[in-house]
């Protein structure tokens, strides 16, 4: 039977990564994806009515305004919400408009087919999530992944010691305190890199390629050939040890070295990052790997391995359908999500080893008869 989704899009870079990774794992096992804003019931109402509409994955605040719950719940269709805090005082994380709408319960309790989930680690719950529990919503935990399906890179070749994307209006105090100092000293010492993201860059005084526009592949490109990717969170991400950012996992997974500031990613990643605790071990810690390339295939290899297996939004849509009881669509995810990994790291390691050996990638090497 053909499977149809529509995901309702919610604004901001972090939100738009998450969504693409969502969207193309169901593409890619063959479900129809709607991507869209329908901005009011009876445009959410027609979608679902004219193309079969099974499952919704929308978000609160505006996401959940737009859903015509009687037509959901007459269409059997099951329901995915992302939730954001929800307190007495209106407590946020990531931002001052970051929260979730105080009728969201009751909403959610009139959908018959629903499950609702958050990025958000399960140690903030008792303050900033207070008010799912208080209105007996129950809450699954399923934090960010890597999109397989766009993590492939057209070559590992080494083109630059840093790269590094990341947007930072919502966080100047940590491009004034760890990334303005490190890449000027790498600037000092001679280091090339290259830095994508909003034009905080600029305002620092770095050089800058501007933002990186596109098809989400280019990430693939932009981790795979560099030598060190840093990935940086919010402050309050760090000191809450809240959550982890989907960079996380998409630099080893396209075959980059992560050096990152959030010791939570070490919970997910274990000996596949390098963790930094100040700005002084940070710096230290990227020239480090800069300077020390000896184990970077082996690493890389390794990592790749790690990630394609436990951590991509096939992995994710598995435990949202399995937390669900949809068993079926649990093991469809899992199965078929294991067959993109194998062929994920077959191909990386294919790459790897060409590179490690200096024979272009696909060029087949004939021996002496």
């Amino acid at each position: 039977m053909n499977k149809s989704a529509l995901y309702i899009s919610r604004p901001g870079a972090t939100s738009q990564m998450i969504q693409q990774g969502y969207v193309d794992a169901l593409r890619y096992l063959g479900w129809k994806v709607y991507v869209g804003d329908p901005k009011y019931k009876l445009c959410c109402r027609e979608w679902i009515e004219e193309h079969g509409i099974q499952f919704i994955m929308t978000h609160s605040r505006y996401g959940m305004r737009q859903l015509p719950i009687q037509v959901i719940n007459d269409n059997k269709v099951t329901v995915a919400v992302e939730a954001l805090p929800l307190n007495p005082a209106n407590i946020t994380i990531d931002g001052p408009y970051e929260f979730a709408h105080d009728d969201e319960p009751d909403l959610i309790k009139k959908i018959q087919n629903v499950i609702v989930h958050t990025r958000l680690q399960p140690n903030v719950w008792s303050e900033y999530m207070c008010g799912w529990k208080n209105n007996d919503i129950e809450i699954v935990h399923i934090p960010a992944a890597g999109n397989i399906v766009k993590a492939l890179p057209k070559t590992c070749s080494t083109l630059t010691d840093v790269a590094m994307v990341a947007n930072f209006n919502h966080r100047q105090g940590i491009m004034k305190k760890l990334i303005e100092p490190l890449f000027k000293r790498l600037d000092l010492l001679g280091y090339s890199y290259q830095a994508f993201g909003d034009k905080i860059w600029q305002l620092a005084g770095l050089n800058y390629n501007g933002p990186l526009i596109g098809d989400i592949t280019k990430l693939a490109h932009v981790y795979a050939t560099a030598k060190v990717c840093p990935n940086v969170h919010t402050e309050r991400q760090i000191g809450l040890q809240a959550c982890i950012n989907e960079r996380s996992f998409m630099i080893p997974l396209c075959g980059g070295i992560q050096v990152s500031d959030n010791p939570m990613v070490a919970k997910y990643l274990g000996s596949h990052c390098v963790i930094a605790t100040s700005t002084t071990d940070f710096m230290n810690k990227v020239i480090g790997l800069i300077e020390d390339q000896s184990q970077r295939f082996d690493k890389i290899k390794a990592s790749v391995e790690y990630v394609a297996h436990r951590h991509t939004y096939f992995n994710r849509l598995a435990d949202l359908f399995n937390a669900m009881g949809l068993l079926g669509l649990g093991d469809e995810m899992e199965t078929n999500g294991q067959r993109a990994a194998i062929q994920h790291c077959w191909k990386m390691n294919a790459m790897l080893s060409a590179e490690e050996r200096s024979v272009p990638y696909g060029e087949q090497v004939v021996g002496k008869v």
